[in-house]
């Protein structure tokens, strides 16, 4: 007999359909086993499907590309609040536990969701020639290296160099092996944001995430020093773009605020 499990896709960092980045949110009613979970984010192929299972006091929440298994999802946890919101009027704040134990709290502001995510650093790295060269790049300001999310930073000065790049993800990854992904970053030069972003990741899930939550977990903090404010508006300038309000909670929180838009809402028969 067939599981029917409840469905939604929810556009991320955005109040427009078909903007920001899309993720899956399945609400359970019971665990699902790990390869049925990973078959089911196949099948939907987006970046991220989340698997969302109430508890006593929280829910757990776990995240699947199409490909793996993955730590720490922003936009789908963003997508997965949303959700839960709109189902439950009375709820207001939300605890969300990750496979690893992360505990992850979400709020409702207004229209938007709040997120509150651990404040992650960066450590030095080198960061090869082949894959600066795949990616396009020429001259950088820095690089670093965060290994909770196993991911690269690559500050670049022009912000409009950012937008233009057209990186070969087959040389990407032939040119490093030991990440999950790469986040180009520069100081925005639209008065209307602070820093911008674009993160490739063919390694683990896609060749380009439209918004992601997760580099901000260290973008924030990043940027926060160098531009010596705690608020900063932050923009992800891929094809389809995404807004995020992040903030130096401390220096153990960041928070990452968005808007979320259902576009589909629907049963899955497994």
């Amino acid at each position: 007999m067939s599981r029917i499990i409840p469905y939604f896709m929810v556009d991320s960092f955005t109040n427009e359909p078909f903007k920001g980045n899309p993720a899956g949110v399945c609400l359970l009613e019971e665990p699902l086993d790990d390869a049925l979970m990973q078959s089911i984010a196949s099948e939907i192929n987006l970046s991220e499907t989340a698997f969302v299972l109430r508890s006593d006091d929280h829910f757990s929440i776990r995240y699947f590309s199409p490909m793996m298994e993955i730590p720490l999802c922003g936009h789908a946890t963003l997508a997965s609040a949303k959700v839960l919101f709109e189902r439950d009027s009375d709820l207001n704040a939300i605890d969300f536990k990750t496979q690893s134990g992360t505990l992850l709290k979400a709020a409702r502001n207004g229209e938007k969701v709040a997120l509150a995510f651990p404040n992650y650093g960066i450590v030095d790295r080198e960061v090869p020639k082949e894959l600066l060269h795949a990616i396009g790049i020429d001259a950088v300001l820095n690089t670093g290296y965060n290994h909770e999310n196993l991911e690269l930073m690559i500050e670049i000065k022009d912000s409009q160099k950012l937008r233009k790049l057209t990186p070969d993800f087959s040389a990407m990854k032939a040119a490093v092996h030991d990440i999950s992904g790469v986040v180009v970053t520069a100081k925005s030069s639209d008065p209307a944001y602070d820093f911008e972003s674009r993160y490739f990741w063919p390694w683990s899930g896609g060749d380009e995430d439209p918004v992601t939550g997760a580099t901000h977990t260290f973008l924030t903090a990043y940027w926060a020093e160098k531009l010596k404010k705690r608020k900063l508006k932050a923009y992800q300038c891929s094809a389809r773009t995404g807004i995020l309000d992040v903030e130096v909670l401390d220096d153990e929180h960041i928070s990452i605020t968005g808007d979320a838009v259902v576009v589909v809402r629907g049963e899955l028969m497994v």
